[in-house]
């Protein structure tokens, strides 16, 4: 027995000894990633790769499941300060931007491409190169001194389209009905539920926001290219960058190459041996390996940056969401924090949770009663609930492609009876002792009482919504109304409307909110403040060198189906009124 014990006691040793090592192997590892850094040598050139997802602020991605890359993600902000910086760096000789494809929006693409028109004054060069180039691609790289394509590559400029699947046939067949509940002629979030094609009403939204957008889209072209408009159009009518050669032949590329003449060329350029390495470091290294400065001097007054990014939903913690609780404790230290002047409200989300967005409405309202003027500044979509948040603010800056609007309100309730019953042989019987006891529950028809409930909850909360932006925009409901229903608009249109002040950027806002409070020198201070866990340190360091993604067989595809799971299971569990964009558009 005591031989035993001995035994046992040296193995739990052996056990407690192993993990403390294993962990002290883990600090090692982490603390020696935090002492290399980068550095940064005479003939620098920024590889510019922006394929991956462009959050607002750096590191606000949700990092739970499957996307181990995204725990340090360069924020919107920080890839355009980089930008800004490289240009006054003498170390830093040009840009190759390098991409197939660009994570973010239009207006998120539409800001980066200014930040390298502006580079482009400093007299440095800047190459565009890809094997193929999607849309979003070109209309970055079309920002650059040269465009240079693979032999053997396309450009796929065609226009923009929207591709909408609907559900309801298939619900049908499988014995499930969606009770539906929305307010506005516009609202087309639930279309795919209970419909099997578009409405009149968001085909017209659609195809005039799709116009806006390729509108901007085609002058950029046109201006870079020294095309005209009627060229551009035609070159996407007759799909010109189906192959390398029509491209060329077109005139939406410079030249095709491929990767050694590429750095060929860029050699040259510097001056370099053809047998000299060059300087390549990516927007991550150059990061590292510099200081940034976000404001002017080092004044004590401060203007405050609130990033309001991703779905808005009730209760979460998760980083890339919006939460009543997260953003109230923002709003709560900085109503009372004397140093900070005044707030801009940094705006990119197509909405989600009512409750919560009239939470957050209700966190601005009393910044403003405490004397900090709120200015909105709107990113790829501000639209719902993105509109909600923003819409009692004194100020409102969006872009002109940005996704606005879209003031309405859904609700969808699932009808699994017919699954139930039918399909599955499941049947429920009930002893109640008032006719509410059994609660709203997919396994049993809606009675008449229970309908009525549903809707006029979802009316109440439109009523609301057009209080809140009347209120906020000087109109009153019947003008709110008008411009409302659930339609979206684009930035360009919504101020024609009134529910913009200015066309803008976040740097626009961030100067009307100086002025504003009569101040020239300020700092700026970010929020929220995105803090690493232990865990995301270690996904970062095995992730740092090669794709972690990859390494373990999981495609992009996968990921974005996985992503497009969530959305729609976050419709229905929630049981509240959502103020929701009907879709995302995404521009490949």
């Amino acid at each position: 027995m005591n031989q035993f014990f001995k035994t046992l006691i040296a193995a739990t040793l052996g056990v407690f000894v192993a993990l403390f090592l294993m962990f002290m192997f883990f600090v090692v590892f982490l603390g020696s990633m935090a002492d290399t850094k980068p550095q940064i040598s005479k003939n620098t050139v920024l590889d510019l790769n922006l394929s991956a997802q462009i959050p607002e602020i750096t590191g606000n991605v949700n990092t739970s499941g499957l996307d181990f890359e995204k725990v340090d993600l360069l924020g919107l902000n920080t890839i355009t300060q980089l930008i800004d910086h490289a240009a006054k760096d003498k170390k830093v000789s040009g840009i190759l931007i390098r991409n197939n494809s660009v994570g973010g929006g239009m207006a998120t693409q539409t800001k980066i491409r200014e930040s390298i028109l502006n580079f482009k004054k400093s007299g440095k060069f800047v190459y565009s190169y890809a094997d193929y180039y999607s849309q979003s691609a070109y209309y970055l790289g079309s920002s650059a001194d040269s465009i240079f394509l693979n032999p053997l590559g396309m450009v796929d400029v065609k226009g923009f389209a929207a591709f909408i699947p609907f559900f309801k046939s298939a619900l049908d067949k499988v014995g499930i009905s969606m009770n539906i509940f929305y307010a506005g002629n516009f609202k087309s979030a639930t279309e795919p539920y209970r419909r099997d094609e578009m409405s009149d009403e968001n085909r017209i939204q659609t195809k005039e926001f799709l116009d806006s957008m390729m509108e901007n889209f085609k002058n950029a072209i046109s201006e870079s290219r020294n095309l005209s408009l009627v060229e551009v159009d035609q070159i996407m009518t007759e799909y010109k960058g189906k192959s390398a050669k029509s491209s060329l032949e077109s005139g939406l590329v410079d030249d095709l190459l491929y990767w050694d003449e590429i750095e060929s060329i860029i050699k040259n350029r510097l001056g370099l041996e053809m047998k000299k390495k060059i300087k390549f470091k990516t927007l991550k290294e150059y990061n590292a390996a510099v200081t940034l400065r976000y404001g002017k001097s080092k004044s004590s007054d401060k203007i405050a940056v609130v990033y309001a990014e991703g779905t808005i939903t009730y209760g979460t913690k998760n980083k890339g969401s919006i939460s009543e609780d997260q953003y109230l404790e923002i709003f709560n230290k900085l109503q009372y924090d004397d140093d900070v002047k005044a707030v801009v409200l940094r705006v990119n989300s197509p909405g989600g949770n009512s409750l919560t967005s009239d939470i957050i409405w209700r966190g601005v309202e009393n910044l403003k009663s405490a004397g900090k003027p709120v200015v909105a500044s709107f990113g790829d979509y501000a639209a719902s609930g993105g509109y909600y948040i923003a819409a009692g603010a004194d100020s409102i800056v969006s872009a002109p492609n940005t996704l606005t609007g879209s003031i309405g309100v859904f609700m969808m309730f699932p009808n699994a009876t017919n699954l139930a019953n039918e399909k599955l042989g499941i049947s429920f019987d009930e002893v109640k002792t008032h006719p509410m006891a059994v609660g709203f529950t997919p396994l049993k028809d809606l009675t008449d009482q229970e309908k009525e409930i549903l809707q006029q909850g979802t009316l109440d909360t439109y009523d609301t919504f057009l209080n809140r932006v009347a209120e906020g925009r000087g109109m009153t409901v019947e003008e709110v109304h008008e411009v409302a229903q659930g339609r979206v608009w684009t930035g360009t249109k919504a101020k024609e409307l009134g529910l913009v002040d200015v066309l803008g950027d976040i740097e626009d806002a961030i100067e009307i909110a100086a002025q504003m409070v009569n101040i020239e020198e300020y700092k700026i201070k970010s929020f929220p403040q995105i803090e690493e866990s232990f865990i995301d340190q270690l996904v970062k360091g095995f992730a740092a060198s090669e794709n972690m993604n990859a390494k373990l067989g999981i495609h992009d595809s996968e990921l974005k189906l996985i992503k497009e799971y969530r959305e729609f299971k976050s419709l229905l569990l929630d049981r509240t009124p959502q103020a929701r964009l009907p879709f995302i558009i995404q521009v490949d």
